[in-house]
């Protein structure tokens, strides 16, 4: 009745409501948190939200034990499309982000602010099998309250410092 997750206990015929794994009642799946409230974080309120009293308690860990092979690694994928239903591949354009690492920190009152952020966007135009991309690294600087583009590594792979249209090549 409080949508907690279930789960077996080993011995027959006994399951367990799991108190720190939690699907609120918008779908939301919370697991350590300690309560059935989610959190907005950065500048979102997550789908899934992990949350420990210490680092081994609040960290996620991808392990592959899958042999020799170069293409057997764990894998942390972030992807957009354009559509607007589930399993849609409409096209994306010139300057869409397709994900983002945003570090966020209590600032006293909330969680909401972002003090730096990783930014993966298009860069050119896409098309079957041709998918052109730059990073963008962005730090908020002490005062601000959001973060400012500092560097930026492009498609051709010349990079940028406090610059958007970069000259230096990477070697």
């Amino acid at each position: 009745a409080d949508n907690r997750v279930i789960t077996g206990s080993g011995t027959a015929n006994t399951l367990n409501a799991e108190t720190n794994a939690v699907i609120d009642s918008t779908g939301r799946l919370l697991v350590g948190t300690g309560h059935s409230a989610s959190r907005n974080v950065g500048d979102l309120t997550a789908k899934i939200q992990l949350e420990g009293a210490g680092y081994n308690q609040a960290s996620l860990s991808l392990m592959s034990n899958a042999g020799a092979s170069a293409g057997n690694t764990a894998h942390f994928t972030l992807g957009k499309s354009r559509g607007s239903s589930n399993g849609d591949n409409t096209v994306i354009a010139d300057n869409d982000a397709l994900g983002q690492i945003q570090f966020a920190g209590a600032d006293g009152t909330d969680c909401n602010s972002v003090a730096a952020s990783i930014v993966g966007r298009v860069d050119g135009t896409p098309g079957s099998n041709d998918m052109p991309g730059r990073l963008v690294f962005s730090t908020t600087a002490d005062g601000a309250a959001a973060p400012t583009e500092r560097m930026r590594i492009d498609s051709s792979g010349k990079v940028g410092i406090n610059e958007t249209s970069p000259q230096q090549q990477l070697h």
